[in-house]
């Protein structure tokens, strides 16, 4: 995500703590601010499935980031599997009664 990385860096900038997660750090995150942080999705293989289940993964390293950085939102970007595993992740929190509001940005290839 280049949108994603410049965005975090203006929010950081701006005072903002920015978690970033994703299977593999994104090019433009060259070197950490003091207010990103890069968190990496680990992904494990299951021989019964063609593709590991990156989306559940995802859902469950949000959660514990909710939980553990007491994270204000979610804004994440692409619908597929960003979104799924975000609308997980606060449905698991709201069994909690914890209510975190999801930010959707489509842009790029998702939406062409």
């Amino acid at each position: 995500g280049v949108v994603a990385t410049e965005l975090a860096k203006v929010l950081a900038s701006k005072g903002h703590k920015i978690h970033m997660l994703s299977y593999a750090k994104p090019a433009r995150l060259e070197t950490l601010d003091s207010n990103i942080f890069y968190h990496e999705v680990a992904i494990n293989a299951y021989p019964l499935f063609e593709y590991p289940p990156y989306a559940l993964a995802l859902a469950s390293q949000m959660v514990n980031l909710i939980e553990y950085e007491n994270l204000d939102l979610l804004h994440v970007h692409y619908a597929l599997p960003h979104a799924t595993s975000a609308y997980l992740a606060k449905q698991i929190m709201a069994e909690k009664g914890i209510h975190v509001p999801v930010v959707t940005t489509l842009h790029g290839t998702d939406i062409t």
